[in-house]
């Protein structure tokens, strides 16, 4: 299970019992049931204490080497995200602890409260009811988008201080630090990197435009959607890790987020005309997501198809320009 990525490993029970110990005060660990689907967090079901409790526990990942540098406080993102949901009345999940002093194991984890409910992925359902959860996570997406921020840049970089006046600055730091160690790796060459760094510093004048930061995901697709199991309602938005303050647009330009259901949810709040500067930037956010996931495929996952995938997509946008 997993085994691909080079982010992912199990622990023993005999850890988590001392975890949840030194967590929670719960001595009790009846059952810890690994669940599939991570690649960068190792993740638990476990069931504990005397009253049959559950909670879901997420490690973070080993080889911290091979992030990028935005990966390196997501928890603590996280646990930020989920309080701006609870205000704005988007459905979260409920953390009970997150601990990233590395003090007890050499990674961060987090408790959260487990609600029974489905993946939205694994859901078997008619496309008209896809559909309409879609539209619904649009709508979702309008609250996230209605909290603005005094700076730019992810939440996990915000988190350990690390803000940015400008939205050219937060995403040209990106790009210079996935292309640097996509380099360093051997995953692209210097001449491809330093094109795609030269793109965006031309693009500064039309990244700056955009001065008002608001709230973004940037990681909204079925994977993050939790469902009541008997009436396929969403139950919980989650992995608000990636979130970031930026243009509101960037949100739509990852592959995972396109979807004309979402869309039209958000749309249906959200009225905005694309002008030209917008289509322009679009693309350079289309540029940034295949380099994160060009990175991502070669870097953490050991997933040469998804590597080569978005690696042929990057430097086909970047012929664009």
């Amino acid at each position: 299970m997993n085994t691909q990525s080079g982010l992912f490993q199990e622990i023993s029970i005999e850890i988590i019992r001392d975890i949840f110990v030194h967590a929670l005060h719960e001595e009790i660990i009846w059952e810890a049931v690994l669940l599939d689907g991570g690649l960068f967090n190792t993740t638990y079901l476990v069931e504990y204490g005397s009253f049959h409790k559950k909670a879901v526990l997420r490690l973070g990942p080993v080889n911290r080497h091979l992030l990028m540098g935005f990966e390196e406080n997501l928890m603590n993102a996280e646990v930020y995200t989920y309080s701006v949901c609870k205000t704005i009345g988007v459905p979260c999940s409920k953390v009970l602890i997150c601990y990233t002093s590395k003090q007890l194991i050499d990674r961060d984890f987090m408790i959260v409260e487990y609600i029974p409910s489905i993946v939205m992925s694994k859901a078997e359902m008619t496309e008209e009811r896809r559909n309409m959860l879609y539209r619904q996570m649009g709508i979702c997406l309008t609250k996230f988008h209605q909290v603005t921020g005094d700076s730019f840049g992810f939440l996990s970089r915000i988190c350990n201080g690390k803000k940015f006046d400008k939205w050219s600055d937060a995403l040209i730091f990106e790009v210079e630090d996935m292309t640097e160690r996509l380099e360093r790796l051997g995953g692209l060459h210097a001449e491809q990197t330093q094109t795609i760094r030269d793109q965006y510093k031309k693009s500064r004048e039309l990244l700056d435009e955009i001065k008002t930061s608001y709230l973004l995901h940037t990681d909204l697709w079925e994977g993050n959607v939790l469902l009541n199991r008997d009436t396929l309602e969403i139950v919980a938005i989650i992995d608000g890790d990636r979130a970031m303050y930026g243009d509101r647009d960037f949100e739509f330009s990852s592959p995972w987020m396109d979807n004309r259901a979402l869309r039209e949810g958000y749309d249906s709040i959200m009225q905005k005309s694309a002008s030209p500067n917008d289509v322009k930037r679009r693309q350079l956010y289309q540029m940034f997501f295949y380099l994160l996931e060009t990175y991502v495929g070669y870097g953490e996952y050991n997933n040469p198809e998804l590597y080569e995938t978005r690696k042929k997509q990057l430097l086909q946008q970047l012929m664009r320009f």
